[in-house]
């Protein structure tokens, strides 16, 4: 997709996102935030917010926060939830192009965002640090398993692959990025001008839709994948009834477990 399309993609998924994506999010979320422990009162920077996962649990600590993310349906949806929190807003801005000064922020941080950005990652992560003072933190979050999205989307891959439809293909989830050990994610912030920067793997529940429900609840995180669009409209009823079985499998620990595995890296601003 170009990027305006992935933009307009973000602005649909607003909805399933806060319900289903949310959660996991938060959760690591708040494991970066107790592993980094900003002080009361910080300035922080939540860069690719989304629907706020990072932005609300920092504005309940106590935290100034200014979330940034490139869908306006994403933004509108966070401004709400922040209300009238003293210190706190969102806006729309391009993560590789913040128009913040130099050493504005004490902290900033991405959740499941930047890493992301595919070549312009490091472009993002460089604003990121140039923004945060001197002895301030940056703290990324990223899947430490190549699914490209988390658990939700395994149920759909294993579903497609027992169609075994030459029509349909085989869903191939794309990899997140190249970083995904927490070395990689750590060399990524030392590339960007970090120092002392070390790592820790977070392991979350990560809820997923019941079976009976699954494909209805998600149809429009996957409506991106043509194999899905395929599947659907060639085996509509073989095909629910697939993933439904997949999602069961996976509730039982037969095939995998509803948890999310990221790594949280952090590391310290020296210009």
């Amino acid at each position: 997709m170009s990027d305006t399309a992935i933009e307009h993609y973000w602005d649909t998924l607003v909805t399933p996102y806060e319900l289903w994506a949310e959660p996991t999010s938060a959760r690591l979320a708040s494991a970066a935030l107790d592993l980094i422990a900003p002080s009361t009162g910080s300035s922080v920077l939540d860069v690719a917010a989304g629907t706020g996962a990072l932005a609300l649990a920092a504005a309940e600590r106590g935290l100034h926060v200014r979330a940034i993310d490139s869908s306006s349906r994403m933004v509108d949806r966070l401004t709400e939830r922040l209300g009238s929190l003293a210190g706190c807003s969102a806006e729309v801005m391009d993560a590789t192009k913040l128009l913040y000064d130099d050493d504005e922020f004490d902290a900033a941080f991405s959740v499941l965002g930047v890493m992301y950005f595919g070549p312009a990652t490091m472009t993002a992560l460089t604003e990121m640090v140039r923004v945060v003072r001197p002895g301030g933190v940056i703290g990324v979050v990223h899947w430490a398993r190549p699914v490209g999205g988390g658990p939700m989307f395994l149920p759909l891959a294993r579903a497609v692959e027992r169609l075994d439809d030459p029509e349909v293909g085989t869903l191939e989830i794309p990899v997140t990025t190249a970083y995904l050990e927490g070395p990689e994610v750590e060399e990524a912030l030392r590339g960007a001008g970090c120092t002392d920067v070390q790592s820790e793997t977070a392991v979350v529940d990560s809820p997923t839709p019941a079976p009976e429900t699954f494909l209805a609840e998600l149809d429009p995180f996957f409506g991106m994948f043509p194999q899905y669009r395929a599947a659907v409209a060639r085996h509509p009823d073989r095909f629910r009834a697939l993933v439904a079985e997949e999602v069961r499998l996976v509730e039982r620990g037969e095939n995998g477990h509803p948890v999310a595995h990221a790594n949280i890296a952090y590391g310290r601003v020296s210009h």
